[in-house]
């Protein structure tokens, strides 16, 4: 699923049980707006999508924050609802799957089964006897933790128009240590391991089993799509100080700035939330409180807010490599409207989850929206091949950085790519401009072993950001050998400087 903000919760424990349910307003006459499904049919909603055979698939959270005395099942269900009448409402309900705990996003292979990701899980679905509910299940990865938080794992599904790739969100997990491990069938294919460097986003090579890194500092990537033009979004929650949750345009290589080892505040020296540490990425825009997913329609992008229970819609402008866009609201609603997922149907029309009250409790209610067009219908959006051609494009080399010098996307994905191949050695650090030395320090970042020869001339060079850069490295990874050459910098430093306050925080991170 794509759930809400962990520093609402105390507030929103304490908000009162609503008796009634007053339906949201829309706000936008080119829409129609019909409740789909309801209680008791339907509680607790997350996740949804469209099947090949036009049912509506939802995951019904039994899980997340159960109170003790809870009636309702031991475990999450996938409900498949239908219309056989026409008349805008579903009338049947069926249970396609039940099992999984902390389930969060399910989405349609376009083959007739279902990839799902629970907080620890993303696995396969299919009705192989055709009978109408899942009897095969394949986990693809697993993620092993002790974080046991209910919405900051595993999250956010989006999957390529030709099946090559499955990509997928990891959330901040609380900095907890885990390992994150793919497989191809029962053989174990990538295992890789973190903790402490916030959230993150995969892609998982479905032909293979490979899983790869793409892209990281996120608080809790929720919600992730791709448009026509293979360019990824991702919605983003916000730290307890950050009260803005971001829309972001994604690249493979992209360091979006926000670590949890540095705290939960996101106002560290050494975290980002607006691309201001040199070699992190900026937002698009901040969206409503608790986006929680993302999805394209026409040529604009929607958000659900579960927070401020709105859905909002924004028109992109290109800026430079990336965007400005402008807030619309399409739907409002009161207390208890609390939207969390889309899924786009074969009609044109638009549905989505409803969680209803601001209690993160399991609270028995919950409804499924259907958001008709009345006038133009936009076409219904195709995924993009592997994102931006993540493993396909020729490896850059120094004279295609010189000519996406001033393109801060760009050139991230570009060093990603040169280091990930290990060929950054063949680069002349010389011949590099400022841009392409601070996007080679923020690329050498992702790699176990770290160049110490390169760190130390980074350090010495007259630019205060790629000094930061390579700053970002020595604390982020401890190396403690550098805390004596730190020193000596501080005291050369206005206080008042960016360079500053990130090497004192530094030096503060080696300790003793």
């Amino acid at each position: 699923m794509n759930l809400f903000k962990g520093k609402l919760l105390m507030i929103a424990s304490l908000a009162p049980f609503s008796l009634a349910t007053a339906n949201p307003e829309l706000v936008d006459e080119r829409y129609k707006l019909t409740l789909f499904a309801e209680n008791p049919d339907l509680s607790t909603p997350v996740g949804c999508t469209v099947g090949q055979d036009g049912r509506v698939f939802v995951i019904e959270s039994h899980t997340h924050f159960r109170p003790e005395d809870y009636k309702g099942p031991k475990e999450d269900r996938i409900l498949a609802f239908s219309d056989s009448d026409g008349d805008g409402r579903a009338d049947k309900r069926e249970i396609y799957f039940e099992g999984g705990r902390h389930t969060m996003s399910i989405a349609a292979d376009g083959k007739g089964g279902f990839y799902v990701a629970t907080r620890s899980q993303v696995y396969r679905l299919k009705d192989e006897n055709r009978d109408g509910k899942a009897d095969k299940k394949e986990t693809l990865v697993e993620l092993k933790t002790p974080g046991k938080y209910p919405h900051n794992g595993l999250c956010g599904l989006a999957l390529t128009s030709d099946h090559s790739r499955l990509y997928f969100g990891l959330g901040e997990n609380l900095g907890k240590p885990y390992e994150i491990i793919s497989h191809d069938g029962k053989t174990e294919i990538t295992r890789l391991k973190g903790g402490g460097e916030g959230g993150n986003i995969y892609s998982y090579h479905l032909k293979t089993g490979s899983l790869t890194l793409i892209a990281t500092g996120f608080w809790n990537p929720f919600g992730i799509c791709l448009t026509p033009k293979g360019v990824m979004f991702c919605v983003d929650n916000d730290p307890d100080s950050r009260p803005q949750n971001r829309l972001l345009k994604i690249v493979p290589g992209g360091d979006y700035g926000y670590q949890y080892r540095y705290g939960r505040s996101g106002t560290h020296p050494l975290q980002a939330w607006d691309g201001d540490l040199p070699g992190t990425l900026p937002m698009i825009c901040g969206t409503g409180e608790a986006a929680c997913a993302v999805i394209p329609h026409g040529n604009k992008l929607w958000v659900t807010s579960w927070a401020n229970g709105r859905i909002e819609e924004y028109s992109l402008r290109e800026n430079g490599s990336s965007y400005t866009a402008t807030m619309k609201a399409i739907i409002k609603g009161g207390p208890d409207f609390r939207p969390v997922d889309f899924a786009h149907a074969g009609d044109g029309s638009i549905y989505f989850t409803d969680w209803v009250n601001a209690s993160y409790q399991l609270h028995g209610k919950g409804r499924l929206w259907k958001l008709t067009p009345l006038r133009e219908k936009p076409a219904l959006p195709a995924t993009a091949g592997a994102l931006l051609e993540e493993e396909d494009r020729k490896m850059p080399d120094a004279g295609s950085l010189k000519d996406i010098n001033n393109d801060r996307f760009a050139l991230a994905t570009a060093l990603w790519k040169i280091t990930r191949a290990k060929k950054a050695g063949a680069l002349q650090w010389d011949s590099l401009s400022i841009n392409a030395r601070i996007a080679l320090l923020t690329a050498s970042r992702w790699q176990e072993k770290h160049d110490h020869s390169l760190i130390d001339r980074a350090l010495d060079d007259p630019s205060a950001d790629i000094r930061i850069a390579a700053v970002r490295i020595i604390a982020d990874h401890r190396i403690a050998t550098f805390k004596e050459k730190l020193s000596d910098m501080l005291p050369a430093n206005d206080k008042d400087t960016q360079l500053h306050r990130v090497l004192k925080a530094a030096i503060k991170e080696l300790g003793n």
